[in-house]
């Protein structure tokens, strides 16, 4: 370690020779030296950090992603920002705003379905705002449906707890109709932007799916 010490005092005081910066004296070597540890210490830290990145499996990462942006779609809606970088598409034409509208809209009576025919229709693989929120659409209307699945299931299981479960359930059942008049606006409002022409971000969605490479 003293030898090390040494060296380390040596080379900085080279370096303060041939720079030429300031006179050589006991404070100036000290500085160096310690600046050229932290230096040392901040890249192993770093090279450790990007080592332990590597570690996380696709899904950990996913998962990671994922909980992050659900915290900045809540932080957005909470501010009441409902979508970000809205621009209107100057090469969309009438046929891209119709199907891009009821990719939204349809999800009202037949969830799933519109979007799913964009993706595979060849001619709509070709266009690049279809494309785009045939796949935001269909990220949004299978959120909704992943959510309602889990609160389900929460609810059933909660509901076998006497007095409280019971109490859980009905609230829950007369949140129901609120939280479906609620996706019933979102995809209405969604539809009705994307039918002016824009390309806009869903908070938290749509920036998890272009972390994912599907957007």
């Amino acid at each position: 370690m003293d030898s090390n010490s040494e060296k380390e005092t040596v080379e900085t005081r080279d370096d303060v020779l041939r720079e030429g910066s300031e006179p050589l004296n006991v404070d100036s070597v000290t500085a160096m030296a310690e600046k050229k540890a932290s230096d040392e210490i901040a890249m192993e830290v770093e090279n450790l950090m990007a080592g332990k990145s590597d570690v996380f499996s696709p899904a950990e990462r996913m998962a990671s992603n994922a909980r992050e942006q659900a915290t900045a779609a809540a932080d957005a809606l909470r501010r009441g920002e409902f979508m970000r970088d809205a621009a209107v598409d100057p090469e969309a034409d009438n046929d891209d705003r119709l199907i891009a509208l009821l990719c939204y809209v349809t999800q009202m009576v037949i969830p799933l379905v519109m979007p799913v025919l964009v993706l595979l229709s060849e001619s709509s693989k070709k266009r690049p705002f279809q494309r785009f929120h045939a796949v935001q659409s269909l990220a949004l209307v299978s959120l909704f449906v992943l959510v309602s699945l889990l609160v389900t299931i929460g609810t059933a299981i909660i509901s076998i707890i006497p007095v409280v479960g019971w109490l859980i359930g009905l609230t829950v059942l007369c949140l129901s109709p609120i939280a479906v008049l609620m996706g019933y606006f979102a995809v209405g409002y969604y539809g009705f932007q994307s039918y002016l022409g824009k390309r806009f971000g869903i908070p938290g969605l749509t920036s998890f799916l272009k972390d994912q490479g599907w957007l």
